[in-house]
């Protein structure tokens, strides 16, 4: 059943690497280049998360406020460095999801090539991590939402048992502390992230990081385009956590899970998402063996 899921997604990339091959060559190819895009779009993330930083306030009163100025006052550079920052964290998520699906069609992940597929699990789950908590900051509707659906979620771990809902998602408890401790998750994680990225290269022969000059502007430009046609904006007004926000648009890139934790159980999505994470674990050991 595996090498028959193998064969049909290879045939898939096979055909349209074709047809960029085609469009682009084979020297430009963007499929041939997933991991170094990746890479390209996490300094553009990065980039662009320390220019807004130099104007974002972190306290719970003004956050809101001082996004909104970033967003609309200086939209000329405050505003395009807010949607490129967007749109460069999607960027990420879809060429890592694209990398390690070509990566098992085509079968390189046994072997040798265990140590990059695993630091590879590891590091998706560490830039949704990083994104889930950066959508925090914003403190609109949609940073509401993703703020109390975390918190119900998280709840269910035995450890917390409820804690978090009662001491902090309830209106006048969210403060400056918190706020501040979100801000420094948001800034250190992607100190973690670069460590992974790091490390999950070392056993890759001849490894680059950068891609070709040509796809590193063309992907650039591409955000850049994507922030003038469709700026990242905030959705419904400043936070409030006395009534329930409604009508917001969901990154279904970033916030998969979360969009599901009222539609599915939250105990039965925890034991769907670490059951897929074991499985994406163990893959390199599991059956069929390894192609010729």
């Amino acid at each position: 059943m595996l090498s028959l899921i193998q064969k049909i997604v290879r045939w898939f990339f096979m055909r349209a690497e074709n047809v960029f091959n085609v469009a682009f060559g084979d020297k430009l190819n963007p499929f041939y280049h997933l991991g170094t895009i990746t890479f390209w779009q996490f300094w553009l993330v990065c980039i662009s998360g320390l220019y807004l930083f130099l104007f974002a306030d972190t306290g719970v009163n003004d956050a809101y406020a001082s996004i909104e100025a970033i967003t609309h006052d200086q939209w000329w550079a405050g505003g395009i460095m807010r949607s490129v920052h967007r749109y460069a964290s999607d960027g990420m998520i879809i060429t890592m999801l694209l990398h390690m699906t070509r990566h098992f069609a085509f079968d390189k992940y046994r072997g040798f090539r265990w140590f990059s597929w695993i630091t590879g699990v590891i590091l998706i789950w560490l830039v949704y991590i990083t994104g889930i908590n950066g959508f925090m900051l914003v403190w609109d509707k949609l940073a509401q939402f993703v703020t109390v659906a975390s918190a119900e979620l998280l709840d269910w771990i035995p450890i917390f048992k409820g804690a978090l809902i009662r001491n902090f998602i309830f209106e006048g408890r969210v403060n400056d502390r918190l706020f501040t401790l979100l801000a420094f998750i948001h800034l250190g994680a992607p100190l973690v992230v670069l460590m992974v990225m790091w490390i999950h290269v070392q056993r890759v022969p001849r490894a680059h990081i950068n891609p070709p000059r040509e796809i590193a502007i063309a992907v650039t430009l591409m955000f850049v385009a994507l922030s003038l046609i469709k700026p990242i904006v905030s959705q419904g007004g400043e936070a409030d956590l006395s009534i329930v926000p409604t009508g917001i648009d969901i990154d279904w890139f970033q916030l998969p899970v979360l969009a599901l934790v009222y539609v599915i159980n939250p105990l039965h999505l925890w034991v769907g998402v670490i059951g897929l994470t074991l499985l994406l674990f163990l893959a390199p050991w599991l059956p069929p063996k390894r192609l010729g």
